[in-house]
Protein backbone atom coordinates (compact mmCIF):
# COMPACT_ATOMS: atom_id res chain seq x y z
CA UNK A 1 0.00 0.00 0.00
CA UNK A 2 2.93 2.32 0.51
CA UNK A 3 3.63 2.09 -3.21
CA UNK A 4 0.08 3.21 -4.01
CA UNK A 5 0.36 6.24 -1.74
CA UNK A 6 3.59 7.34 -3.43
CA UNK A 7 2.14 6.93 -6.91
CA UNK A 8 -0.96 8.89 -5.82
CA UNK A 9 1.26 11.68 -4.48
CA UNK A 10 3.35 11.78 -7.66
CA UNK A 11 0.30 11.74 -9.91
CA UNK A 12 -1.29 14.78 -8.28
CA UNK A 13 -0.61 18.17 -9.73
CA UNK A 14 0.82 20.86 -7.52
CA UNK A 15 -1.67 23.61 -6.65
CA UNK A 16 -1.46 26.61 -8.96
CA UNK A 17 0.62 29.44 -7.55
CA UNK A 18 -1.15 32.75 -7.18
CA UNK A 19 0.32 35.63 -9.14
CA UNK A 20 2.01 38.23 -6.94
CA UNK A 21 1.03 41.89 -7.05
CA UNK A 22 -2.08 43.72 -8.15
CA UNK A 23 -4.24 42.50 -11.02
CA UNK A 24 -3.40 43.56 -14.56
CA UNK A 25 -4.18 47.21 -15.25
CA UNK A 26 -4.09 48.26 -11.60
CA UNK A 27 -1.15 50.21 -10.18
CA UNK A 28 0.34 50.06 -6.71
CA UNK A 29 0.83 53.82 -6.96
CA UNK A 30 -2.29 55.33 -8.54
CA UNK A 31 -1.26 58.91 -7.69
CA UNK A 32 2.29 58.61 -9.01
CA UNK A 33 4.16 60.95 -11.32
CA UNK A 34 1.75 62.41 -13.92
CA UNK A 35 2.22 61.54 -17.59
CA UNK A 36 4.46 63.98 -19.43
CA UNK A 37 6.16 65.15 -16.26
CA UNK A 38 9.95 65.21 -16.52
CA UNK A 39 12.03 62.96 -14.31
CA UNK A 40 13.78 65.74 -12.39
CA UNK A 41 16.84 63.73 -11.34
CA UNK A 42 17.43 62.52 -14.89
CA UNK A 43 16.97 66.06 -16.27
CA UNK A 44 19.29 67.61 -13.66
CA UNK A 45 22.02 65.03 -14.32
CA UNK A 46 21.80 65.59 -18.09
CA UNK A 47 21.96 69.34 -17.58
CA UNK A 48 25.04 69.08 -15.32
CA UNK A 49 26.81 66.80 -17.81
CA UNK A 50 25.96 69.12 -20.71
CA UNK A 51 27.38 72.10 -18.81
CA UNK A 52 30.64 70.22 -18.16
CA UNK A 53 30.99 68.92 -21.72
CA UNK A 54 30.42 72.40 -23.16
CA UNK A 55 33.40 73.72 -21.17
CA UNK A 56 36.48 73.63 -23.45
CA UNK A 57 38.89 73.22 -20.51
CA UNK A 58 37.01 70.15 -19.29
CA UNK A 59 37.12 68.51 -22.71
CA UNK A 60 40.82 69.37 -23.05
CA UNK A 61 41.43 67.77 -19.65
CA UNK A 62 39.69 64.56 -20.74
CA UNK A 63 41.91 64.28 -23.80
CA UNK A 64 45.02 65.03 -21.74
CA UNK A 65 44.04 62.28 -19.31
CA UNK A 66 43.54 59.81 -22.15
CA UNK A 67 46.84 60.78 -23.79
CA UNK A 68 48.66 60.27 -20.49
CA UNK A 69 47.79 56.55 -20.49
CA UNK A 70 50.91 54.61 -21.43
CA UNK A 71 49.26 51.45 -22.78
CA UNK A 72 48.28 52.07 -26.41
CA UNK A 73 45.43 49.53 -26.48
CA UNK A 74 43.72 51.04 -23.43
CA UNK A 75 44.19 54.52 -24.84
CA UNK A 76 42.64 53.44 -28.16
CA UNK A 77 39.68 51.73 -26.44
CA UNK A 78 38.94 54.86 -24.42
CA UNK A 79 39.02 57.02 -27.54
CA UNK A 80 36.67 54.65 -29.36
CA UNK A 81 34.23 54.61 -26.42
CA UNK A 82 34.36 58.40 -26.22
CA UNK A 83 33.56 58.70 -29.92
CA UNK A 84 30.59 56.32 -29.49
CA UNK A 85 29.07 58.79 -27.02
CA UNK A 86 29.00 61.65 -29.53
CA UNK A 87 28.80 60.12 -33.01
CA UNK A 88 25.56 58.34 -33.87
CA UNK A 89 25.90 54.81 -35.16
CA UNK A 90 24.82 54.18 -38.75
CA UNK A 91 21.34 52.77 -39.22
CA UNK A 92 20.94 49.22 -40.47
CA UNK A 93 18.74 48.54 -43.52
CA UNK A 94 15.56 47.88 -41.51
CA UNK A 95 16.02 51.02 -39.41
CA UNK A 96 16.68 53.10 -42.53
CA UNK A 97 13.53 51.76 -44.24
CA UNK A 98 11.51 52.51 -41.10
CA UNK A 99 12.92 56.05 -41.01
CA UNK A 100 12.10 56.55 -44.70
CA UNK A 101 8.52 55.33 -44.17
CA UNK A 102 8.04 57.63 -41.19
CA UNK A 103 9.44 60.56 -43.20
CA UNK A 104 7.07 59.81 -46.10
CA UNK A 105 4.10 59.61 -43.73
CA UNK A 106 5.11 62.88 -42.09
CA UNK A 107 5.39 64.59 -45.48
CA UNK A 108 1.91 63.36 -46.47
CA UNK A 109 0.34 64.42 -43.17
CA UNK A 110 2.04 67.80 -42.99
CA UNK A 111 1.39 68.62 -46.64
CA UNK A 112 5.09 69.06 -47.38
CA UNK A 113 6.32 68.06 -50.79
CA UNK A 114 9.89 66.81 -51.02
CA UNK A 115 10.12 67.61 -54.77
CA UNK A 116 9.87 71.39 -54.80
CA UNK A 117 11.45 72.65 -58.05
Amino acid sequence: MAVNKKSDELGKKAPAKKKQGPPKGVSNNPYGRPKGCKNKVHYDVKKAIAEKVCDANYVKGIFEDIDSIEEADKRARLKVELVKLFVPRPLNDDEQKDKDIKSAIWEKLSGENGNED
